[in-house]
Formats: structure tokens, sequence, C-alpha cells
């Protein structure tokens, strides 16, 4: 990807092209990152912000509706043959840049349990007096939009009568563990009602089936009816902050937004949405779909552009916001052919490994559990289509994003919470813990396992096995071949290969050159019977400058090949 900007056009480079930008039209410029009208890296590579070079003001709100969103998802999977091209959004080195769509933190910056635990909150929540301001009249748990003392805005739901302290903590913790993988999410906090100090405006309205009216005393009552009171008479609320910006919609996990200039990738090819499969099956995230999401238009670095939430985590850890989930979800589609009918049915034989599930009967905690968690196999209500065209590197990308998200943070943002019995938060920590532990046993041997590469001035070749935790010790050797690569060009000349050695750690078989704009291109292949696609090679580029070899490109074969497939 390129930041620079010429007039009015913004060009884009992805480790598989260059894109022309000019308002909503896209052209693709060159083909693989080999091709001799243009150099394989620029000076600037690997890229750490994606650019938002147009102005997108003119985005206008563009709500998605729920049946939309269901049947469209449901024919655009069913339309949509396996990946054949890697994710389209990544930098030269592999990476999802920082982007409208995401901010890398854990695995990336220092995170600690108390960042995870404060996440995107900026206050401590609504305080004084709270006044109605309208209903809520979309989703399935009942709420209000109120303002505080301070006219700030805030949404509230509860908890459903009956399942005390289950949404609002699954939403709160959700959100946290979200927040630390990089998306963008609302300010969320576990408050405290008092009924006397609820406020309805004489102004508040609620709309349903269409119709807007003046939302009554009677209506306030009727939510708070359903939902589930404190012993005190007071209420425990979940309340999510009005994210910055002006709301333009919700969108879609496949396609672009066509009033966004600047949205040019399709969704399905944008690898944190991919990825987010993996994050999704941690928390038990089953409610994969647009309404779920928000667009907004914010200011960034003096142009309006477009920053895209992911909000509504009341469905997660076993939670379906106004009960628990059933017990298909998790293991099933919603629609899934015979499946179905036996789900509505409540028969059938076989018997479902998940109708004989034991959960734990613990206040707050809902349907999750971890023993019977098969990373590989979980799904959403709906079929998702960015999910869908996940690859192997896609996941391996997530599940080290979720790697570096320790058990102490995890434990940080259970406790954030504030569930009322201790065997609810030691529950829910280990089970998240023992989850996360199934996704990078799953996904982390997927593919050759080389990371965080390095060069020092002597040639030395340094790295880790990310997956070096789930094999045997002793039983992974490494191979290296070396080349002096031409970017200009792309052309590679040998120059050896490095003996077979035990630890990660390489000798390059000659002396490197080391001219100011030289380039090494050395190839590494990981040695393990028990997973042979590790004996794909990672190419590494480093380029040669003052501060010595800087790692400037990162290309697993698996990609390298996707990428020629979909060019032909």
């Amino acid at each position: 990807m390129n930041s620079r900007i010429l007039k009015t056009i913004g060009v884009w480079r992805t480790g598989a092209a260059v894109l022309i930008m000019a308002g909503a039209c896209t052209l693709v410029m060159a083909g693989l990152s080999g091709d001799p009208a243009i150099p394989k890296f620029f000076p600037d590579d690997p890229i750490a912000r994606e650019p938002n070079p147009v102005d997108a003001s003119g985005v206008e709100p563009f709500p998605v509706h729920l049946s939309w969103d269901l049947l469209s998802s449901l024919f655009a999977v069913k339309a949509a043959s396996p990946a054949t091209r890697p994710a389209q959004d990544v930098n030269t080195i592999g990476e999802v840049a920082d982007s409208s769509w995401f901010t890398n933190r854990s695995g990336s910056r220092p995170l600690t349990a108390a960042d995870v635990a404060r996440g995107p909150d900026a206050t401590d929540g609504p305080v004084g007096s709270w006044t109605i301001i309208s209903g809520k009249s979309e989703g399935v748990r009942p709420g209000f939009t109120i303002e505080d003392a301070n006219h700030v805005r805030w949404f509230l739901k509860f908890d459903a009568a009956g399942y005390a302290e289950e949404a609002t903590g699954a939403e709160v913790v959700a959100t946290k563990l979200f927040w630390a993988a990089g998306y963008n999410v609302a300010e969320t906090h576990v408050a405290t009602l008092q009924r006397e100090n609820l406020v309805l405006s004489d102004k508040a309205t609620i709309t349903l089936n269409g119709r807007k009216r003046r939302l009554t005393k009677a209506d306030v009552q009727h939510v708070l009816d359903l939902s589930e009171k404190n012993r005190d008479g007071s209420y425990r609320v979940l309340a999510s902050k009005q994210l910055d910006g002006r709301p333009v919609g919700e969108f879609l996990y496949y396609g672009t937004r066509s009033d966004d200039p600047n949205d040019v990738i399709p969704h399905e090819d944008r690898r944190e949405l991919r990825g987010m499969i993996v994050f999704a099956a941690w928390i038990d995230r089953v409610d994969a779909k647009a309404g779920n999401t928000l667009d907004t238009l914010v200011q960034e670095d003096g142009k309006t552009a477009v920053r895209h939430h992911v909000l509504d985590f009341g469905s997660t850890l076993g939670s379906a916001g106004i009960g628990r989930n059933e017990y298909w979800e998790g293991y099933e589609h919603l629609y899934s052919g015979t499946s179905l009918r036996k789900k509505l049915l409540g028969v059938g034989l076989p018997v479902e490994a998940w109708r004989k599930i034991q959960y734990p009967s613990i206040r707050g905690v809902g349907r999750l559990e971890a023993d019977h968690f098969d990373a590989g196999k979980w799904k959403p209500r709906v079929p998702n289509a960015a999910y869908m065209h996940a690859d192997a590197d896609d996941t391996f990308w997530a599940a080290r994003k979720l790697m570096a998200i320790d058990d102490d943070m995890i434990a940080a943002a259970v406790k954030s919470g504030k569930y009322s019995e201790p065997a609810a938060e030691q529950y829910l920590t280990a089970t998240l813990i023992k989850r996360r532990d199934a996704i990078l046993k799953a996904y982390l041997p997927k593919v050759n396992p080389v990371v965080n590469p390095s060069l020092d001035a002597s040639g030395m070749l340094g790295f880790e096995n990310a997956a070096g935790g789930f094999v045997s010790p002793h039983t992974t050797s490494y191979e290296a071949a070396w080349y002096r690569f031409d970017n200009a060009t792309g052309e590679s000349a040998p120059l050896g290969e490095s003996p077979s050695t035990p630890m990660p750690r390489i000798e390059p078989p000659v002396a490197l050159p080391a001219a100011p704009g030289s380039f090494i291109r050395v190839d590494v292949r990981s040695i393990n019977a028990a997973h042979l696609s590790w004996t794909d090679p990672v190419h590494l580029y480093f380029r040669w400058s003052n501060e010595g070899w800087k790692l400037t490109g990162l290309y697993r074969t698996s990609n390298t090949e996707l990428v020629a497939k979909g060019n032909k």
C-alpha cells in the first residue's frame, strides 16, 4: 500500500496489486508484485497505516434491514466459491495496517491487563439523572436511549428476567476482548439504574412497525417488567456510549460500500473480517450479521472518513441477549437442511453431540464451555461471507493476535463484567483461557510458523516458531536458501543454502552485500514430520539501510500460490 496522493487520485498498493482510486472507481494497474512495470517494494514498505486519500463527506445513511441481511448473506455465501486469492488489505509483511476498520493492539504494541480492563472506555459511565429521549425499537433486547447529567447520550439495555447478569456481563467482557484484538467498538459499562433517577422526556418517542409515536410511562414500565430486577428494586443495565461521528448505517461482510470512495477492497477479502471468525469462535459470537455493525462519518487528518464499528455483543459467552443460546448454536448454522428440521422438532437420529453437553448453573453464565469446543468446526447462526473466505494465513494471523491476549488480560476483561458471584468470574476466565488455547493449537500449526524474522549486521537470521509450544521439543529443524534480490526487476540470484539447524538462528552461506538499497531474499523451510505443510517456505525480503537490515517483505508459499491462481 502507498500513502501517496496525486491531486484527488490515491495510489494504494497491496502485496498483490496497485490500485488507483478515483471517486468510487478502482482500477487494477498491475497484477503480481513482480511485474516489471513497478518495483516490488517501495521505500515506505511495509505500510503501517492504510490511507483514506479521498474525502467521504458524500456518504449517506444506508440501513441494512435484517431480512435482507440474512437472505443476502445466505445467497452470497452460496454463490461464493472457496477463497481463490489471499486477503487484499495486507501490507508487504502480511500484516493488517491500521485503518478505519482496525487498529493493531495485541501482539503489536505493549498491552497490559489494565489496558484491556479499560478498553475503549474514556469515562466511568453515565452520571447523574438519566433522561429517556427515545425507546429502543430495533433488536431483540428492550432498552432506551438516554442523556445523562452531562448531556452525553447512552444506549441502555437490560438483562432479561430470569437471566441475571448474563447479557450485560457478556457484552462488556466481549467488547473489551474485541477491543484488545484491534476492532473499533463502543464504550460500554455495567451500571445500576434506580427507577427514581430515570426521567421521561416530554419529547421522547419510539418507532414501532414503521410508525413513530410518543413514548409513554406505560412503555417504560413494560420494558422494566421484562427485565431482571435487583433485590433492592434497582436494575442492572448495560450502558453503551454513543459513537463519535454521524451514523450512516451498517456494513455488510461482503462487497463494498458504493458511496464510500475509500471502500475499494471487497469486505470478504479483508483479513480483519476474515480472521474475525477466530475471535468470534473464541467468545461464541454467533450473531455475525450487519445489524451488529455501524459505520460513522468522522474527521481524520482533515478529511471526512467512514469508521467501521463492531457492536452488540450481548449474544456472546453463551448468552442470546434475551436468554441463553440454543444448544445447537456454535455447532450448526440456523439453516442446514435436515439439521434444521431436527432442531425444530427436537428429534432425529443420530443424536448430535451438542444435545448432550452439560452446562454449569452459575448466576451470570450462559451456555458456554470449552471441553467440547472445536475451533475449526465452530459456526455462526448464519453463514458469513468473510468468514467463509478465511484461509490458513488469515486464521494464523488472528491466532497470533489471540496468543498475545494472555491469562491476566482475559481475567481483567471478565472482571469488568462485574459478576456478583466469584464462581462466574472464575468459570468464565478459565473457559476463555481454555478456548483460546484450543484455537491456538488448531490454527498456529496450519502453516509454516516462522514469525518475527530479523537479520543482524553480520547476516545472522533470527526468528521464532509461533507454533513451538504445540509440538514436541527437538522435533523441528530449519533450512534456508539465500538470494540476492533485484527490486527493480523482481529477479533473484542464488547465493547458496545453509545447512539444517535445530535452532531458529541461521548463518548465511556467504557474506551478504551491504550497499545502500541492497535486497536479500531468504526462503525458510521448517521441517517437522507431524506438520508437512511447514516445508512450504516463508519468503523473507530484507533491505539494507543506514540502520542495518530491515524486514520489507514476508510471503508464505500458500499465499503466493493463491495470488497466482487468482490472476490466471
